[in-house]
């Protein structure tokens, strides 16, 4: 259980982690994160439509400026002849996304202005401010645009990378008149107040991605009068530059994520044109406000600060956080191709992210305390012959070892750390207690030295620090002990107050062989242990149990050393070669030879019976007969609760051969 301040913390944490993710996206480096995520669902996400019928654009191109005497300005003679030509053919409104900021030929701009102010169509003339231009540029451009329908053409652009992401609905100009933005001019409609995301339109539906200005129908400017009247009339058009090589007047949009910064920009003409697009078709893009920003950021903290369970691993938490962030970016990416909002989608990663994180470290750190604390409490539980040795021999705390052959025994609880979680604390205590006083009297009875309590498992030494010259045969006797007691405990368990409690089987594994025993550690804190390979293969042995469905599991060292004469009896019959059934040749990851792998079976009434007949389908498998499958399935029919009969039939009846299991885990 977590301490008070671990519990607030743990709380107080995910509200934490969510305002400093909204500050690193809102104000921080995250924010380009979150821009580009934005962008790749508007270049991915965009539903295909056909172009609008309504809207047209008219580019002035290189071409056709290389038939003007001088490229810049716009020659307005020109001009003024495409607002007479677009007047005539009936055009609905025409929009001048040009900066009439210059004087050029007097007769051409006499002819432009006359054009501009007798235009059977409303024409609005472009129009910027001191931000854009200097002094004598506003003055021109005030002048010639006097009387006339003035619109901003100014393009919202995103000071981190430059992308316009904004429509600009217009702003109060400097003689306190308020002058719409082009598109709104031109749509002649009320649109809503605020910031305002640019919807742009999505590409007709047999267009190449890369041909981004196909979302409108446009064509050059100088060719206007070769269009069919038709093509004209009713029509809102836009006139302005496309000119790409030069890089005039030409933006980035979002999407150059996907098609990079040359493909996926587009002049501003037709940036206009998208965003007129939109008003007209009324598609506003959601916007969502800080306070259900904060709130996302929130939840996905919260989720993340409940991946954090002991039972669980730091990867199958991380992956568990991965796969849900997934899942939320695929209703990101559906939620906007269905018309919804833009959901922010790099904060609350992070958020979740460094809250799964966090609480799992805290989490850990508690689980570890709490191990610590029942390894410390149990400490005491030691073997007499330490202390007699100790007593007789003070040179044992020093720091030196010896190489001898002992036998180490193993055992673990199946599902303990579950079993920890779900008993309060006090049932908890009271239970393991009584299992491992129980366990260690046996232990301390059949000659084992507890070496370390780990949690719930025990680690156990015969001949050491004490020789023993039966070591094999004793650590057989207390396993089987270990089992039997170990079985009644499971089944009997009960809490302090006679309750109950679920406790799970008791695993054990035994192997004999040479190790290097002794005290290690520091003069300040000194540990006896075994260290060798003996120890990781008992350790195998016991973990073993699972797979097979079995409790108890003997190596073929230990076996082969307790010999028939000095076994002694047990339940009145003498051990003989069935009596140590074999369970298979285990190829364990990490080894490059099998190990042989026996469960003892008790001598009970019908135990010969069952002890030979298990032999007999056991030879059958390990000479790959065909009647291997067969026996098993018949041993399996008569004896349906033995677990390793059960196992070897699903193994044979799967296509199985042989004895030999390879595993690929440890």
């Amino acid at each position: 259980m977590l301490r008070r301040q671990d519990r607030i913390l743990l709380l107080a944490m995910p509200l934490t982690v969510a305002v400093l993710g909204w500050l690193l996206v809102a104000q921080g480096p995250l924010r380009y994160v979150e821009n580009w995520f934005g962008d790749l669902r508007i270049a991915l996400a965009t539903p295909r439509e056909s172009p609008p019928p309504d809207i047209l654009v008219l580019t002035i191109t290189d071409d056709t400026l290389s038939g003007f005497p001088y490229r810049s300005p716009v020659n307005r003679a020109f001009l003024a002849e495409l607002v007479e030509l677009l007047s005539d053919r009936g055009a609905r409104a025409i929009g001048l996304d040009i900066l009439f900021d210059q004087p050029t030929e007097p007769a051409a701009d006499q002819a432009l202005a006359q054009a501009l102010a007798t235009a059977k169509p409303p024409v609005f003339v472009a129009y910027a401010d001191q931000e854009h231009l200097n002094p004598e540029q506003q003055r021109y451009l005030d002048a010639f645009t006097a009387g006339l329908r003035r619109a901003y053409v100014n393009l919202p652009y995103d000071n981190v990378d430059g992308i316009i992401r904004s429509l600009f609905p217009g702003r109060i100009a400097p003689d306190g008149r308020f002058v719409p933005g082009m598109a709104a001019a031109l749509a002649d409609r009320e649109i809503p107040a605020g910031e305002l995301a640019l919807r742009y339109r999505g590409l007709p539906p047999d267009a190449a991605a890369w041909d981004l200005v196909s979302a409108i129908k446009h064509y050059p400017a100088h060719l206007a009068r070769l269009l069919p009247a038709a093509w004209l009339a009713d029509k809102l058009v836009l006139v302005g530059a496309d000119l790409p090589l030069s890089s005039e007047d030409v933006w980035k949009t979002p999407f150059v994520t996907l098609l990079g910064t040359r493909e996926g920009s587009l002049p501003g003409v037709m940036i206009h044109a998208h965003a007129l697009a939109q008003i007209q078709a009324d598609r506003w893009l959601p916007h969502l406000a800080s306070g259900w920003v904060l709130g996302l950021y929130w939840l996905a903290a919260l989720v993340g600060a409940g991946l954090a369970r002991p039972q669980w691993s730091t990867k199958a938490s991380i992956g568990l956080a991965l796969g849900l962030l997934l899942a939320y970016w695929a209703l990101g990416f559906w939620w906007y191709h269905r018309g919804g909002a833009l959901l922010p989608l790099a904060g609350p990663a992070v958020a979740l992210l460094t809250a799964t994180g966090w609480s799992h470290a805290l989490v850990g750190r508690q689980e570890r305390r709490e191990k610590e604390f029942i390894h410390g409490a149990f400490a005491r539980y030691l073997h007499p012959d330490w202390v007699e040795q100790l007593m007789a021999n003070p040179q044992l705390l020093g720091l030196r070892g010896e190489r001898r052959e002992i036998t180490v025994l193993f055992t673990d609880v199946a599902g303990f750390t579950t079993t920890s979680e779900c008993l309060p604390a006090r049932t908890l205590v009271h239970v393991l207690s009584r299992y491992l006083e129980g366990m260690t009297q046996l232990i301390i009875a059949h000659g084992g030295a507890v070496n370390k309590y780990l949690g719930d498992g025990i680690m156990v030494l015969f001949a050491a620090p004490v020789a023993q010259a039966d070591h094999a045969q004793r650590a057989l006797h207390c396993a089987l002990a270990l089992d039997a007691f170990a079985e009644r405990f499971r089944l009997g368990a009960t809490g302090p107050d006679g309750e109950p409690v679920a406790f799970g089987q008791t695993r054990i594994g035994v192997h004999t062989g040479e190790a290097t025993v002794g005290n290690f550690g520091s003069q300040a804190k000194l540990e006896y242990t075994a260290i060798g390979d003996v120890v990781n293969v008992a350790s195998r042995l016991e973990g073993l149990n699972a797979y097979f469905g079995t409790r108890v599991a003997i190596s073929a060292a230990t076996r082969e050393r307790i010999r028939p004469e000095r076994a002694g009896p047990y339940k009145g019959v003498k051990w003989d070669r069935w009596a140590f059934r074999p369970m298979g040749e285990v190829m364990v990851k990490g080894k490059a030879e099998a190990l042989a792998v026996f469960a003892p079976l008790e001598a009970e009434a019908g135990s010969a019976e069952l002890g030979h007949a298990y032999d007999r389908a056991y030879a059958l498998m390990a000479a790959e007969d065909p009647d291997a499958p067969a026996a098993f399935a018949a041993l399996h029919a008569q004896y349906p609760q033995d677990p390793l009969i059960a196992f070897h039939a699903r193994r044979l009846e799967k296509g199985e051969q042989g004895a030999r299991i390879r595993l690929t885990a440890k």
